[in-house]
């Protein structure tokens, strides 16, 4: 019986600009971008995923943010549920808001 031992990650990167993390992702074109993790790990553990390397997300400033501007939001896709509960997102948009408060 031959085992195979799972293969080791090569690189993770953690950049703290979106143009360090595509220049990262076009670099690296295998790697896996990441955020949370949360579903990116079970795979992993699961055997189901080996990425060749992670590009972690969670630095960068620009994908927690949020703007609102003439009626419209641009919500960043890391922006927290803890931060659209803060007052001052609630007061732009309530009903989106509550539903953070509730998740």
């Amino acid at each position: 019986m031959t085992t195979h031992a799972p293969q080791a990650m090569q690189s993770v990167t953690l950049p703290t600009s979106l143009d360090e993390a595509v220049a990262a992702l076009g670099a690296m074109p295998a790697a896996v971008p990441v955020a949370g993790g949360t579903d990116l790990m079970a795979a992993v553990n699961k055997g189901l995923l080996r990425p060749s390397g992670l590009v972690g997300l969670g630095r960068i400033s620009e994908l927690r943010g949020w703007h609102y501007q003439d009626g419209h939001a641009l919500l960043g896709a890391g922006l927290t549920h803890a931060r659209m509960g803060r007052p001052d997102f609630a007061a732009l948009i309530p009903a989106l808001a509550a539903s953070a408060r509730a998740a």
